[in-house]
């Protein structure tokens, strides 16, 4: 079988988009470890001149810290330009899921963990779906919260693996899905990095917000889709209220 890796990331609510969204990517670990790795760093290199430099979409939007240097708007297109043509590339597919954070509210209250939580279930039917038609494993990535929170959806995965879901059998889930990883902001994990800039793409192309360089073209082009009619409705970015 071959191995997966699938990176994920969260966008919060503001003024111009009332959802939040879990959203991600996937792809063989093979391709992760020897091309967009030294592809990425490649990047970091010819721009930063530091392959240290880790990717906040936040300061790179705000040129914050080392990305003052993309005030320079040449410099800035050749980065954003450099970053597409990279995924471009690859061979990955994108998952994500999202809803409306005051529907939410009203249903399950104000814990943000809770809400987190939901989304993370829906999307662990999304990625078994894909490891499942691609008779692949698949290890899950996140960026580490509290390490209540870290504890809290640790506990739904192997849930997940034990009792299985609506869609699957705990059996056949245990057959793909493996693992569940936390990692900080400081270890420079390139995976997670690209998958800081899904979310609030992904959410600027549903609310018809401006897409700068075409990126949430890009990710909607990489959205998994099946031919299986049965469970079409779990796959891709799916609003789940």
């Amino acid at each position: 079988m071959d191995e997966y890796i699938l990176f994920l990331d969260e966008t919060k609510p503001n003024s111009r988009n009332p959802y939040f969204c879990l959203a991600g990517f996937c792809l063989k670990r093979n391709d992760y470890e020897n091309i967009l790795i030294p592809k990425i760093n490649k990047i970091k290199k010819e721009i930063f001149d530091d392959q240290s430099v880790i990717f906040h979409y936040n300061d790179i939007k705000r040129n914050k810290g080392a990305f003052s240097i993309l005030k320079k708007s040449e410099l800035r297109n050749k980065f954003w330009q450099n970053i597409k043509n990279t995924l471009n590339e690859i061979d990955f597919n994108v998952f994500g899921v999202y809803f409306e954070k005051e529907t939410m509210t009203k249903v399950f209250g104000n814990g943000a963990t809770t809400q987190y939580d939901i989304a993370f279930k829906h999307l662990l039917d999304n990625y078994a779906h894909f490891c499942i038609e691609n008779n692949a494993r698949g290890h899950i990535c996140i960026e580490s919260r509290t390490f209540k929170e870290n504890m809290l959806l640790q506990e739904i995965f192997f849930n997940y693996l034990t009792f299985g879901s609506s869609y699957y059998k705990a059996e056949t889930i245990k057959n793909h899905l493996t693992s569940i990883g936390f990692l900080i902001k400081g270890d420079n994990c390139i995976g997670l990095q690209i998958a800081d800039i899904m979310p609030v793409r992904l959410m600027r192309m549903v609310n018809g917000l401006s897409d700068n360089y075409k990126l949430g073209d890009l990710f909607n082009s990489k959205l998994y889709k099946t031919k299986d009619n049965k469970h079409e409705n779990i796959v891709g970015l799916r609003k789940i209220i």
